[in-house]
């Protein structure tokens, strides 16, 4: 098992939760995946018998809880999911057309929260994507 999924699991059981087949499983393909994947592109991901797509979308939603994965947000609207890295809270440049995404670690997370609190709002957090062509598909 790779030090990310460990360190995960820690997290998990930091929090409370059981550490289940269908939860390793979900680990392992967000390890394995090369930009932030939906509930469903995970479920699709996993071996059929891991797990029904309401589990993965509950599992996902627990992880994210637990600071284990964190959320972006596709141009559509859907949600996607990335493993935590332990190396802080980051964002993602995404190619429309592809689907590529680069880890972006540049984060104004401070001052639109700021921002918020100026404007009297309170438990602020963010999403932020960035979306264009990538060099393969301009």
């Amino acid at each position: 098992m790779s030090k990310l999924i460990d360190d995960a699991i820690a997290r998990l059981r930091a929090q409370g939760l059981r550490i289940t087949d269908q939860r390793r499983s979900i680990l392992r393909v967000l390890t394995e995946a090369k930009s932030p994947m939906s509930a469903e592109e995970t479920h699709v991901a996993l071996k059929k018998e891991a797990c029904d797509l309401v589990t993965a979308y509950r599992c996902l939603e627990q992880f994210e809880k637990a600071e284990v994965v964190e959320l972006g947000v596709r141009e559509n609207g859907t949600k996607v999911y990335c493993l935590a890295h332990g190396q802080g809270h980051h964002h993602h440049l995404t190619c429309r057309s592809c689907g590529r995404a680069e880890r972006v670690d540049l984060c104004m997370g401070k001052e639109l929260e700021e921002v918020a609190t100026n404007f009297g709002f309170v438990e602020v957090s963010h999403v932020m994507e960035v979306f264009g062509l990538c060099p393969d598909c301009k």
